[in-house]
């Protein structure tokens, strides 16, 4: 009994050491060569590279039974200011028999080498276990798919390929055969023609398609969404395609990211495309032709997150639906030409962070007060709409204008979608920043500027300009001290510019002209920076930088002030005269 538990723990020994004894010599003399070839490697790169347990090494992954190299990550490792590519030695790679994954994305790679000159993408065919090729990002690489040897058929069946950014004219044949492959990004390259028919053959499992940034066009496939029924991400945008949008995308009820913008498509926004997107959570359709209302009167999109609809030619209200969209963060839907009052039908959206309406549109009425229920927001654009009334007095109660956040002038937030194939993380992350400004510049609003206004005191940007704005700018203006931009042109302001604005040392831009602003300029910090434009109409305002002199005479002379003023205490003498004899 003793001799066989001794035998049992020499046999765990020995396999314990098996496992101990580092990578395969021939992976790690490879991973060592193909660290050399890599000059001028950025920053830390490669720091941990030592020693002869590879496995170990940042980037690379080993299989743990075999302790064969399964995983090589080498992202973004050159120096990004050199202006040679890096060719990577081909044969190199055909040491990993048991490679799963391999990514070179972001290295500057000008193509693959071999002892006899460069190769195609064909060098990868015999990495029967490869399920994941990303060499995107890579913008001197020039995959030429014509030049592939028509026999080739690869060993592997890839989840996930990334070729964006490789100079592609015409996509690789053998992708035809990948029939696993969830994801596919062919983003950023010289793809032309219609929408690639090459695709049809592998769509039942394709659950990620990045087709944007090409010269693509002509009309998508009126079964488009028939056709892949399992997307759950789709980017088309930055192309040329055109005709409207086809009914069948109704059938992509999985859809989570669909990105559309930058394209001609025209026409209205298909009913069944919005009223059965439970999964949505970022839809873009910027940028093209389309029209009718901004969403279909039957939308239900209670997971969105962010809505682009800017610039297209959009009619009819506010989109009353998206009162069933509480997680919004962006709402975008300037540039188009909605009209109707604000105040009916629209929704206090408690997440929001940006709500941008300004630009073509034709809103009407006050300013909607469910806007101060919004404590996140951080961007309100209501520009150049026919907005009357006052301004609201309850623009203080969202916190992200009023909490004093001395380095946290945007708010930023990232857009991941992630999947996991067998094991394959894969993420597409966009950083989104947002300075916290208020436009409501080009409106019919009157009244005075209400105090609550100079609280908050997190804005970057203040642009009040062409309203009808009167009173007097309250000194309370000093306390803004993170603006960088103040815009009060165009109004209807009278009396003197506080000598307050002088704590403002932030702000570069800044334009009080046609007011009927009067007396000195105040002095000092960044106001002495700005030139006669942010003055001009203000004819009894003196002080540089101005050539008009703050000397009471010359200013009567000059600019007739003091006839006018004279004249006001006239008047005021004469009611004043007139309402004692009456009361006598």
């Amino acid at each position: 009994m003793e001799i066989s538990a001794a035998i049992y723990r020499c046999l765990l020994l020995l396999l314990l050491c098996s496992n101990c004894r580092g990578c395969m010599d021939e992976e790690w003399n490879a991973l060592q060569q193909i660290k050399s070839s890599i000059n001028n490697p950025i920053g830390t790169a490669f720091s941990n590279w030592y020693g002869k347990d590879c496995c170990r090494w940042e980037g690379v992954k080993c299989n743990v039974s075999t302790n064969r190299v399964s995983t090589i990550y080498i992202i973004q490792k050159r120096d990004p200011s050199l202006e040679e590519s890096w060719y990577p030695n081909a044969s190199l790679f055909a040491q990993f028999d048991y490679l799963k994954e391999l990514k070179l994305s972001g290295n500057n790679i000008g193509g693959f080498t071999s002892p006899h000159g460069r190769v195609p993408l064909s060098i990868f065919a015999n990495l029967s276990r490869l399920n994941n090729l990303d060499i995107s990002r890579n913008s001197h690489l020039e995959i030429q798919p014509e030049a592939e040897s028509p026999s080739w058929f690869p060993s592997f069946s890839l989840n996930g390929l990334k070729l964006g950014g490789c100079n592609l004219k015409s996509i690789p044949s053998f992708i035809s055969q990948q029939q696993n492959l969830r994801f596919l990004d062919l983003s950023n390259n010289s793809l032309s023609g219609p929408f690639p028919e090459i695709l049809y053959n592998i769509s039942s499992q394709l659950t990620a398609l990045d087709i944007s940034d090409n010269f693509l066009h002509g009309e998508l496939p009126d079964d488009v969404g028939r056709i892949f029924p399992q997307l759950h991400y789709l980017n088309v945008s930055f192309n040329n395609f055109n005709g409207k949008l086809p009914p069948s995308m109704d059938k992509m009820n999985q859809l989570v990211t669909l990105d559309m913008s930058d394209n001609e498509f025209l026409g209205e926004i298909p009913h069944g495309m919005t009223s059965n997107g439970s999964c949505l959570e970022y839809l873009r359709l910027s940028r093209n032709k389309l029209r009718g209302d901004a969403l279909p009167q039957n939308s239900s999109l209670p997971n969105l997150k962010w809505l682009y609809l800017h610039n297209n030619e959009f009619s009819g209200t506010f989109p009353a639906s998206l009162s069933k969209s509480m997680n919004l963060l962006i709402v975008d839907i300037q540039n188009n030409d909605l009209s109707g009052e604000l105040i009916s039908d629209f929704p206090a959206l408690p997440q929001l962070r940006a709500l941008l309406l300004g630009g073509g549109n034709r809103f009407e009425g006050p300013i909607p007060h469910q806007l101060c229920q919004m404590r996140h927001l951080h961007n309100l654009d209501l520009s150049g709409n026919n907005l009357s009334g006052e301004l609201p007095t309850c623009l203080d109660n969202i916190t992200s204008w009023t909490e004093d956040l001395e380095f946290e002038g945007t708010f930023e937030f990232r857009m991941t979608f992630e999947m996991v194939l067998k094991g394959f993380l894969l993420s597409w992350k966009r950083v989104y920043s947002y300075l916290r400004l208020l436009d409501i510049s080009s409106n019919r609003l009157e009244g005075t500027i209400p105090i609550e206004m100079t609280h908050l005191i997190s804005l970057r940007g203040l642009n009040i300009s062409n309203n009808l704005l009167t009173g007097e700018i309250p000194i309370s203006f000093g306390n803004l001290t993170t603006l960088e931009s103040l815009d009060l042109s165009h109004n209807k302001l009278v009396g003197k510019l506080p000598s307050e604005l002088t704590h403002l040392m932030m702000l570069s831009s800044f334009n009080v002209s046609f007011n009927n602003l009067s007396g000195p300029i105040p002095q000092g910090n960044q106001i002495d920076t700005f030139v006669n434009d942010s003055y001009l109409g203000n004819p009894c305002l003196c002080g540089r930088p101005l050539s008009r002199s703050c000397n009471i005479v010359e200013t009567a002379k000059t600019s007739g002030c003091f006839f006018s003023n004279m004249a006001t205490v006239y008047a005021l003498l004469f009611w004043g005269v007139s309402f004692l004899v009456c009361s006598v």
